[in-house]
């Protein structure tokens, strides 16, 4: 059995084309082909491409380019064209008269329709409904396999010259696009000129989405034949009086449009997405293919595409996001996600438009965090505490800083408590609180284990919980306590805390994670996995109840269940990486790195990007 490295899920189409996962290969990457013409699959797996110097055969890790079976000396030659039919066999069409067939067995054999028969040149085949083969050629009609023997399915002068494209739908009727006279239609041997009026006389493609209408692609556009009438396709001005070269049919009936300015979709809902990638978006498409696991592959003129989905949907300097390193995040309650990156400024994100905050407060300085509610935020950033308001389609600042009460104006954490108290953890002041217009400090003179904060959280009683370099406070009734290592806290900073749906308190820290429940600090075992007791950056929880963590070197999401039994293995943490559509696996160090929307999407700040995560429950 052949496996790809891929997604078994359908291409999203509530994505646009760049932000799909994209492998490519071309000469350097191994791939012998040249100018891709067809792909197909067979059902041991293999992925087979029709290209100009012969037929590839691909596993998912290497390429092998057929030698011919009768004669190793002689090459396969350009393949025009690949087809599966209903009992495996793979057929290919090459230049001239001769078809070959690859059975399920693996062998190949030569076949020739007999002398009544024979062509001077094979022009187009297909699978029809039913998974036969049909065939046509330049003088003698059409034909269709039937147990091993080609039948004669029309004949005679009305039928077209030159026929490169066919497709048969479920009501049994053949549609032929030629190279000069336009479309014809084959129903019970009467071959019929399609009256409509096209863009252009030179049919490239046919597909039906649902067995029944027709999208016909031509060297000027592409319209739709919907068994009444004819449509001029009116999505995008890309897919306007262009050539389409290919078109393909995935799993959830969106259409995927090869053309010679590149790769377009039109979802199932009619809406359109043209690929933007910079590296492959001007570059034609001449053949498209939906694998078994949901990936489509593309062929070019000098190599293949695969473009599959991801658990992880990644936002990066080519995808709307202005700098490589990020740092925290917040996602408010209008579907924006909010984030800063390390170079400064404070930005947003919401359904592919990005925005910035303004201020001159702002604008250029380091946020550290960020929080909020509906309708205000309260960043934490280097030049003090600044509480932005919203107004119409615009924010209004007030920064706070030391000249205002505030302990420090180096603000690294900040929380905004659900009785509207906000909390201003600096670097290394102390802990302020802002409440009615007032500040109170706490530092170590009060009960705190250090005046450098890193982290802030709200237990659902109100309690408050910091973490330092030190230890980690609960405030609770206006009363200090202190947890540090003699009480089981693991050494180093308290980096991140997430008091969880079942009133425990997760801590991460320099050394590993550990959790808090009933009063007592819980240090995980010695064998526990790696990925959860180095530096932990972030945590989150699901709806699920999983944890999802953000360290120096994973993204993982955790059984917590498990955790807290201290029965946790290398099975109940997945680790995510490159191939999950992260462009990255190492969290940042800033308070509030993790984010959760209010659709349970989860939210990464990583050195390469913004990462979106969407749980299932």
């Amino acid at each position: 059995m052949v496996c790809f490295a891929a997604s078994a899920n359908a291409l999203s189409s509530n994505k646009a084309i760049s932000e799909y996962i994209r492998d490519s290969w071309d000469a350097r990457a191994g791939f012998p082909g040249g100018p891709v013409n067809a792909f197909a699959q067979t059902p041991d797996g293999y992925l087979w491409i029709a290209t100009e110097k012969g037929l590839v055969r691909f596993d998912g890790l290497n390429f092998v380019l057929i030698e011919h079976p009768e004669s190793s000396t002689v090459p396969f030659g350009p393949v025009l064209g690949l087809a599966l039919d209903a009992g495996g066999s793979l057929w290919i069409r090459l230049q001239g008269p001769t078809l070959m067939v690859r059975d399920q067995s693996g062998a190949f054999r030569s076949v020739t329709p007999d002398s009544s028969q024979a062509e001077s040149d094979i022009t187009a085949m297909c699978a029809g409904k039913n998974g036969e083969l049909l065939i046509t050629g330049l003088t003698k009609g059409i034909f269709r396999d039937r147990n091993g023997k080609f039948v004669t399915s029309a004949t005679g002068d009305e039928l077209p010259r030159h026929v490169i494209s066919m497709i048969e739908l479920a009501d049994g009727v053949d549609w032929l696009g030629t190279r000069e006279q336009g479309l014809y239609s084959l129903n019970r041997e009467r071959v019929s000129r399609f009256a409509g009026e096209l863009p252009d006389k030179k049919v490239n493609a046919l597909l039906s989405l649902n067995g029944r209408d027709l999208w016909i692609g031509t060297d000027k556009g592409l319209v739709r034949w919907d068994g009444g009438g004819l449509s001029r396709v009116s999505i995008s001005e890309a897919l306007q009086n262009v050539e389409i070269v290919a078109m393909a049919r995935d799993r959830e009936s969106n259409l995927w449009i090869g053309t010679s300015n590149g790769l377009a979709r039109v979802s199932n809902d009619g809406v359109t997405s043209v690929d933007s990638n910079q590296d492959w978006s001007a570059e034609p498409v001449t053949a498209l293919f939906e694998d078994r696991e949901g990936s489509l592959w593309v062929g070019r003129a000098d190599g293949i595409e695969r473009l599959r989905d991801s658990v992880f949907l990644t936002y990066y300097t080519s995808g709307g996001v202005p700098s490589r390193n990020n740092g925290p995040l917040y996602a408010d309650s209008e579907g924006r996600t909010w984030f800063g990156p390390s170079e400064g400024g404070l930005y947003w994100r919401k359904e592919g438009h990005l925005g910035r905050i303004s201020a001159d407060a702002i604008q250029n300085d380091i946020v550290y965090s960020i929080d909020g509610r509906k309708g205000e935020l309260w960043i934490g950033r280097r030049g003090g505490l600044t509480h932005l308001q919203e107004s119409g389609a615009s924010f209004i600042a007030k920064t706070y800083t030391a000249a205002d009460g505030l302990a420090q104006n180096s603000v690294y954490a900040v929380h905004r408590s659900r009785d509207g108290t906000v909390w201003a953890g600096t670097l290394s002041g102390g802990l302020s609180r802002l409440k009615d217009e007032s500040f109170t400090t706490y530092t170590v003179a009060n009960g705190l284990v250090s005046d450098s904060i890193s982290s802030i959280a709200e237990s659902s009683d109100g309690t408050m919980w910091f973490g330092t370099p030190n230890g980690l406070n609960e405030l609770s009734e206006g009363h200090l306590r202190a947890y540090t290592g003699k009480d089981g806290v693991p050494p180093g900073n308290v980096n991140c805390l997430l008091p969880d749906s079942n009133g425990v308190l997760w801590i991460g820290t320099d050394n590993g994670l550990a959790f808090l429940r009933s009063g007592t600090v819980h240090a995980l075992s010695d064998d526990v996995p790696d990925s959860v007791r180095e530096e932990i950056f972030a945590i989150a929880e699901d709806k699920a109840g999983a944890l999802w963590m953000a360290t120096a070197k994973h993204i993982v999401r955790v059984d917590r269940d498990k955790l807290l039994r201290q029965a946790i293995a290398s099975s109940d943490i997945r680790e995510y990486g490159l191939a999950d559509g992260l462009l990255s696996t190492q969290g940042v160090r800033r308070h509030k790195s993790i984010a959760v929307d209010p659709s349970g999407g989860i939210w990464f700040s990583t050195n390469r990007g913004i990462s979106l995560v969407s749980p299932t429950s």
